[in-house]
Formats: structure tokens, C-alpha cells, sequence
């Protein structure tokens, strides 16, 4: 699906991979000056877990249970590639 960047601008393609890896697992491709990696806990809260899993808790809650997020980088010829791994 497309959606907004997290700079404010410009849109990305985000996918949920169901690869039983971690409990939400999203792959984020495209290229934005910006780039894909952010690390911010509650950006990437609002920016991806709440849009992909609808049964997360509100960002306090999910704070609280210390989530695990692990952040891998990649290209390809056409486009940059960011998956998150999110472990809570």
C-alpha cells in the first residue's frame, strides 16, 4: 500500500511480510531524500504499527511493554528498501 512518508511528504510503499519472524513485521520501499530509516519509537509507532496492526494497544500501553524494534537497510537498482521488525 502507499503511504505518506514520515517526513510529512511524498509517499513510500509499505507491506506487512508474514514471515513469522517477529510479532509485525513491515517492509518499507521507495526513495525519498529523507530516507526509509527512522528511530524514533513513537514516530514509528503512528507511522507504521498502528496502521498495521489494528490490535496493538494505544502508544502508552505499547511503551510500557518495552518493544523490541530491529531496523534493517537494503537497496536495489530501482529503489531503497527499510524492513521493520517490531518485537512486543
Amino acid at each position: 500500500m502507499r503511504i505518506k512518508h514520515f517526513a510529512g511528504y511524498g509517499t513510500v510503499n509499505a507491506v506487512k511480510v508474514n514471515d513469522g519472524t517477529a510479532k509485525l513485521h513491515v517492509r518499507v520501499t521507495g526513495l525519498h531524500e529523507w530516507g526509509l530509516r527512522r528511530d524514533d519509537e513513537y514516530d514509528l509507532y503512528t507511522w507504521l504499527v498502528k496502521r498495521f496492526d489494528k490490535s496493538a494497544p494505544d502508544y502508552p500501553e505499547w511503551h510500557r511493554l518495552r518493544p523490541l524494534i530491529d531496523i534493517r537497510e537494503g537497496w536495489t537498482p530501482e529503489y531503497d528498501t527499510c524492513d521493520y521488525y517490531f518485537y512486543y
